[in-house]
């Protein structure tokens, strides 16, 4: 996966995403992968709301793919346009986090995360 084809897989994979991807298009006249990203964050966080894990999943899996990516930039998008854009320090979101993919956790941790068994053990 390159920075150059991300968008386009995205697209592929989660379907759902397309019409987020032409109106950010219609209203930029271009992609701008970081601020896109940011919008594939409110996407799974509203699947994740509403409690449909098939599309969670599948983005998850699509960003854990990403992040395996030998593109050092498409990997700095996935971390810091979706997995900061979370908000991994907030208490709110923990839990989610901890079903991650382990990239996924790996990135939130380095961010700010920290799952809740290992701050008990800690205690």
């Amino acid at each position: 996966m390159t920075y150059e084809d991300v968008v386009d897989r995205l697209v592929q994979d989660v379907p759902e995403f397309a019409p987020v991807w032409r109106e950010h298009v219609a209203d930029n006249g271009e992609v701008l992968p970081h601020v896109l990203f940011w919008h594939v964050t409110t996407l799974v966080l509203g699947a994740h709301e509403r409690g449909d894990q098939k599309l969670v999943g599948r983005c998850l899996g699509f960003l854990e793919r990403a992040l395996q990516s030998t593109d050092v930039r498409v990997r700095e998008l996935v971390g810091a346009s979706f997995v900061y854009s979370v908000g991994p320090w907030d208490p709110a979101v923990r839990d989610f986090i901890g079903t991650w993919p382990p990239l996924l956790r790996e990135q939130a941790a380095r961010d700010g995360w920290q799952a809740t068994e290992a701050r008990n053990k800690s205690r």
